[in-house]
């Protein structure tokens, strides 16, 4: 929040962020030839004639040593970036040093790295001009070799045909990859591909590095515009090797797609669902460790090529006391290569006025087109993560849009289950098939009216509709007279304090409904504490009561180490409050989503992991068996975190009658308990 608001001031003073499908391809019906769009280089006011139907077909990209395209002279993809580097002082590998990045020889004087892609070309007219959709898998995943069936739809370019159904505990991202199919249908060109390190492409896992991942997109968009040149594909690529282009993908595939549009013109929007701005913040939270979904992410790529700090931090993530990140990897190169992975790097570089690579001007961020899905209950990439992607794109000046839903990454350990990913009665997938339609096939502007500014979910019926984020701005929360005031609470917790402890600091005033949603400010905070030698953290959230109860309020709640000084927000919220309520701010000795490895038993750790895990690209039985076993005296480990915090919260209440809602029921605010969807604690 403090980089992106001193980044806000800087522009003010000088005027001026799934996986390999297995199903049968759809049967695509022919698509109507489509007008040229403003973001097409080729439009103009005459329509070239069109010939007679192309069939559709479907082909995957070569690898170094199999020719699989049957395409003659058809080239492979290949990223000039480097298959893995290599820091001074660390023989991990040979390659060129990580901290010569951007410089000419970094690229020209190192191997390449080979990508796997398959394309998916529709029906379309000869002499007809396609839009492409470039997408990505989530983490474990690979790309899409085949594209998943999709119910019937009577009107195919409607935007409420139907999806197919996700299941488990990523649905919303399984159905986000069936929704290509609906695309397919539409008439784009797919093209989705494995990320490196995943399914057939080469090189080292470095978790969407700007400099390697980030690179390897952009020989993937070089070799989309080459193909069009030499007439392979039915685009209209210009001179520069621009083409009507939008990404797309959700988790790992939303984590490439901000960096690669902030430097890369060619892109013409982006729809990344639930991702995350800064890879530091998102595993390793204000200095600690979200030890629970660092150990899962490095079980899901066991067996893959890993770069060697993220296979030494996967290591060190196997002790169940490790809490802060200065003791997960203390000489500081793990966090020096995590926030190379994001917007925030570029967001960073712009405020400190350097430059991308060596040799260009600094870095400035350009207008982005960019409609921004989260879920408010995701316990790995949060709201938060939206927010700060919202406010930074928003300061480059495009069209920027964000909803949030009840979906995402769900924990089970921590009794969580899938939700809605519609805003109220904003629905996801009909707002994607909209935005895409007017930013890369010209539709009027009048067709996104039905996709809001901004939608916050409340429940899995109701969301509210506000211009700005709710905590970001005095002058725009005086508008809904957003609560101004903030509220002490001092909190001890841990040895004889007991587990958890939910002080609350402000009750709703009777006869009056009201709205928590957005984001939760804090100052003056300070933690104290730890294990013995150190290392202890503070896992803070909202809490709510409500009828003798005791909720963790959207199961959201972060990690702050005690030296860690950058104190300026918990996660972002969204609830409906009822007369009566109590908020305040919830304490935490140990928690399923930091450390879940000392809260859970064996079993239910298999259970998530066999629940997660993609089919066919995951682990085996006995793999997971081996992995697992050793955890065993792990899990029952002595979790000793004794701690004070103390501070001030403000928190981002407002009456509910001075916003604008989207619901999928009347009256907005009824009395069911049904609506509400976390898991009681006490």
């Amino acid at each position: 929040m403090f980089r992106l608001s001193a980044l806000l001031c800087c522009s003010i003073f000088l005027v001026a962020c799934g996986g390999d499908g297995s199903s049968a391809s759809p049967e695509a019906e022919p698509t109507a030839p489509v007008s040229g769009s403003p973001s097409d280089p080729a439009s103009d006011d005459t329509q070239p004639t069109l010939g007679p139907l192309v069939e559709g077909r479907s082909f995957a990209t070569d690898t170094r040593d199999t020719d699989r395209d049957g395409i003659d002279g058809l080239d492979p993809i290949i990223s000039d970036a480097p298959p893995t580097c290599a820091r001074p002082g660390f023989n991990f590998d040979s390659g060129p040093d990580c901290t010569a990045a951007g410089t000419e020889g970094y690229y020209s004087l190192s191997g390449d790295t080979w990508i796997d892609a398959q394309v998916f070309v529709p029906p379309h007219r000869e002499g007809e001009t396609l839009p492409v959709i470039l997408h990505s898998h989530g983490w474990g995943g690979s790309k899409k070799s085949v594209l998943d069936a999709i119910p019937d739809c009577d009107e195919p370019q409607a935007y409420d045909c139907p999806i197919g159904e996700g299941s488990g505990l990523l649905a919303m991202f399984g159905q986000l990859d069936a929704l290509l199919s609906d695309l397919y249908r539409k008439g784009y060109i797919i093209v989705s591909f494995s990320q490196r390190g995943w399914g057939d492409s080469e090189g080292d896992i470095m978790v969407m590095n700007s400099y390697h991942e980030t690179r390897d997109a952009q020989a993937v968009i070089d070799w989309i515009a080459r193909q069009g040149r030499q007439g392979q594909l039915p685009i209209a690529v210009d001179s520069s090797g621009n083409f009507t282009l939008g990404l797309m993908g959700g988790s790992y595939g939303g984590g490439f797609q901000l960096p690669l549009a902030a430097i890369d013109p060619r892109v013409d929007t982006i729809v990344p669902v639930g991702t995350w701005h800064s890879l530091e913040q998102a595993i390793l939270p204000n200095g600690g460790v979200k030890g629970g979904w660092g150990n899962l992410l490095c079980l899901l790529s066991t067996g893959r090529s890993r770069h060697p700090f993220l296979e030494n931090a996967c290591l060190a993530l196997t002790a169940p006391f490790i809490r802060q990140a200065a003791v997960l990897e203390p000489s500081g190169n793990l966090l020096e290569f995590v926030r190379q992975n994001g917007l925030s790097l570029l967001a960073d570089l712009e405020l400190a006025q350097a430059p991308f690579l060596e040799g260009m001007e600094p870095f400035t961020l350009r207008p982005i087109d960019a409609l921004l899905i989260q879920g408010t209950r995701d316990v790995l990439f949060n709201m938060q993560a939206s927010a700060d992607n919202y406010r930074y794109l928003k300061m480059a000046g495009g069209d920027v849009r964000m909803m949030t839903n009840q979906s995402g990454h769900m924990n089970p350990l921590a009794n969580q289950a899938d939700g809605s990913t519609s805003c109220g009665a904003v629905d996801m997938f009909s707002s994607i098939r909209r935005w895409l339609d007017v930013k890369l096939r010209g539709a009027n502007e009048s067709v996104l009216d039905e996709v809001p500014e901004i939608c916050l979910s409340l429940d899995d019926e109701r969301g509210v509709i506000v211009d700005t984020i709710p905590g970001e701005s005095v002058v725009t929360d005086q508008l809904i007279s957003v609560d101004q005031v903030w509220r002490p609470f001092d909190i001890r917790i841990g040895n004889l304090q007991g587990a958890q402890e939910c002080q609350t600091v402000y009750e709703v005033p009777a006869d009056t409904t009201q709205v928590l949603a957005g984001i939760p400010g804090l100052r003056d905070f300070s933690v104290q504490g730890g294990i013995i030698g150190g290392g202890g953290a503070a896992y803070l959230g909202l809490c709510l009561e409500r009828g003798g109860q005791t909720f963790l309020i959207d199961d959201m709640l972060t990690t702050f180490a005690p030296q860690f000084q950058s104190f300026s927000e918990l996660v972002g919220v969204g609830e409906v409050l009822k007369a009566g309520d109590r908020v305040g701010v919830m304490a935490f000795k140990a928690q399923e989503q930091m450390n879940f490895l000392t809260t859970a038993t064996l079993g239910q750790v298999t259970e998530l992991l066999v629940d997660t895990v993609v089919p066919g690209t995951g682990l085996d039985d006995t793999l997971l068996g081996d992995l697992l076993n050793p955890l065993q005296g792990i899990l029952s480990a002595v979790n000793a975190n004794a701690y004070s915090v103390r501070g001030e919260v403000k928190l981002p209440v407002f009456p509910a009658g001075l916003v604008s809602y989207q619901i999928g029921s009347e009256p907005p605010f009824l009395e069911a308990e049904g609506a509400f969807n976390q898991f009681r604690l006490q």
